[in-house]
C-alpha cells in the first residue's frame, strides 16, 4: 500500500485523521456517537494531556451533505460542543441547548471531529450519572454517511516529525493561539499544539498553562489561588514526563474548583507530593509537569493582568 510522507506541511492533517481514525473505533462508524461514561481510566490513555474533570462525547460527523447537532440543556454545568476539522482547525464552539448546523462552508473539511466536554465531579457517582443523562440526549442528524477513508500515513516520518514538535514544545508555558480557527492561530504553535495537546478548544474558551518547574519528584510544594477570574471553571492536572497521567500513583492525579477542598478563606491550596494525608494532594513522579486549565476565561487572563500563582517549595 502506497504511503503518505509526513513532515510539518501535512503534520497537522496526519495527526488529526490518525486521532479521527482512533476515535471512530470507539462509536463503531461515521456519524455514531462514542459516549465516556467515565472519567478517563488511567491504565487506557488515548489522547495525551487528556483531563478528568469532563466526561467525553465524541462524534465523527460527515458533514458533505450537512448536518445538525442537538445539545441538551445542561442548566448551570459546564458543556461545551467543539468541531474539529481534517486540518486541526476549530472555527466555532457551540454552548447553548437546542440545534448547531455543521456544514463545509463553515468548517472547510467534509468530516468533523465534535467533541463535547461536559463538567463532572470524578468523585461523585450521582454527578456522573447526571452527566451520563445528558449524552444520551445529544443528537446527530446527518445528510450523509460515507465511510472516513485517510491515506496510510508513513510511521517513521510521522514519528521523527512529532517528537521534533515534542522537543519544541518542552519550553512553552501556555498553549495560546495554538488552538482555534485557521485565521486565528499562530501556524507553528499550531503545530506544536497539535503534536503535545491534540483537541485544544480556543483561547476564548480556554486557556492552557503547561508548566515544567524542573523540581525533583522527592520534594515537596505548594501553590494557592484564590478568585480565578473564569466563567466555566478550572482545574489542574498532573503528568509524568511523557504527557500522561501516572498510572501507578492512585487515582487523585488532578483536581478542579469544583472538588478540591477550600481553605479557611476560601482559597485552594494545591499540594505537589509531601505528606499523603494532605487534602489536594497531587503524586509526583520522575519528570512530573502540569497544565492548568481555565474554561472561559475573562478578559483579565486573556490580556495576562491576572496569572495564575506558580510552585514553591515547602
Amino acid at each position: 500500500m502506497e504511503q503518505t510522507m509526513v513532515n510539518v506541511d501535512n503534520f497537522a492533517r496526519a495527526e488529526t485523521e490518525r486521532m479521527f481514525l482512533a476515535l471512530l473505533r470507539d462509536s463503531g462508524g461515521v456519524n455514531a456517537w462514542a459516549h465516556h461514561r467515565t472519567p478517563t481510566p488511567l491504565d487506557d490513555q488515548p489522547v495525551i494531556r487528556q483531563n478528568r474533570d469532563t466526561l467525553y462525547s465524541t462524534v465523527l460527523a460527515d458533514i458533505g451533505a450537512g448536518a445538525t447537532l442537538t445539545l441538551p440543556d445542561a442548566g448551570g454545568r459546564y458543556l461545551s460542543a467543539m468541531p474539529i476539522n481534517q486540518d486541526g482547525y476549530v472555527n466555532d464552539v457551540f454552548h447553548g441547548a437546542g440545534e448547531h448546523r455543521l456544514d463545509q462552508v463553515r468548517f472547510d473539511t467534509r468530516y468533523v471531529l465534535v467533541a463535547v466536554r461536559a463538567l463532572v465531579d470524578s468523585t461523585d457517582p450521582a454527578d456522573v450519572a447526571e452527566v451520563n443523562a445528558l449524552q444520551d440526549r445529544m443528537r446527530l442528524d446527518a445528510g450523509s454517511a460515507e465511510p472516513f477513508t485517510p491515506p496510510a500515513y508513513d510511521e517513521a516520518s510521522f514519528t521523527a516529525t512529532r517528537e521534533a514538535l515534542l522537543a519544541l514544545a518542552r519550553g512553552i508555558l501556555s498553549f495560546d493561539r495554538a488552538f482555534g480557527a485557521r485565521g486565528e492561530v499562530d501556524a507553528v504553535r499550531h503545530l506544536i499544539g497539535t503534536a503535545a495537546g491534540w483537541g485544544g478548544l480556543p483561547d476564548r474558551e480556554a486557556m492552557y498553562l503547561n508548566v515544567d518547574p524542573g523540581l525533583p519528584a522527592s520534594g515537596a510544594y505548594r501553590l494557592t489561588v484564590t478568585d480565578v477570574p473564569v466563567d466555566g471553571f478550572w482545574s489542574i492536572s498532573l503528568y509524568g514526563a511523557d504527557g500522561y497521567f501516572p498510572r501507578d500513583s492512585g487515582p487523585m492525579v488532578s483536581l478542579n474548583d469544583r472538588t478540591a477542598v477550600r481553605d479557611a478563606d476560601g482559597s485552594v491550596t494545591v499540594h505537589f507530593g509531601g505528606d499523603p494525608g494532605l487534602p489536594n494532594r497531587l503524586p509526583l513522579v520522575d519528570g512530573w509537569n502540569y497544565v492548568v486549565r481555565l474554561y472561559r476565561p475573562r478578559a483579565e487572563i486573556l490580556d495576562g493582568s491576572w496569572t495564575f500563582p506558580p510552585v514553591t517549595s515547602v
